[in-house]
């Protein structure tokens, strides 16, 4: 039983340390540039493609699930400081049902940051494009579109603002 217990706690103390850290750098040399994608947003469900994206701003890819409590934790973080990221794009990415995404994207209000595209993912095409296993995960392109920062798990809007210095 001892035994059993000492298992337990090893197993949930490795979850929780890889909950919040940055990616590999080496695993992540293929996601250099912004890859192209194309997904259905929210409210009106339009498809939003990287060629929409606006030239010569930072980007953040956020991969999330609305009933994540990390997600939403970080949804509210990013809510906190929307003064401080007005200036860089933000495309939020779920998998989840449209219908989902939707109610997190009312009851969060998101409308108030213009700067935040909040999409479904259909199929899971980008998801896969970065072989996700975490929400949530996001991606940090700097102006010039080269990846600056990847992180998994919540991370903070101050790391957000570092990594697009």
């Amino acid at each position: 039983m001892k035994q059993f217990f000492i298992l337990n706690v090893f197993i949930i103390s490795a979850l929780f340390a890889t909950a919040q850290k940055d990616a590999s750098p080496t695993s992540l040399s293929k996601f250099e540039n912004i890859p192209a994608f194309n997904v259905y947003t929210v409210p009106d469900s339009i498809a939003f493609t990287n060629k929409d994206l606006l030239k010569n701003k930072p980007l953040i890819i956020m991969f999330f699930s609305p009933d994540c409590e990390h997600c939403q934790k970080e949804t509210k973080e990013l809510l906190a400081y929307k003064e401080e990221l007005k200036n860089i794009q933000i495309v939020m990415v779920s998998p989840s049902s449209y219908s989902m995404i939707k109610q997190f994207y009312q009851e969060y209000a998101l409308s108030a940051m213009p700067n935040i595209k909040l999409g479904n993912d259909l199929n899971y095409a980008l998801g896969s494009i970065y072989q996700l296993r975490t929400f949530p995960s996001m991606f940090i392109y700097d102006q010039s579109g080269k990846l600056a920062k990847a992180f998994v798990g919540n991370i903070g809007v101050p790391a957000i603002l570092d990594a697009v210095k």
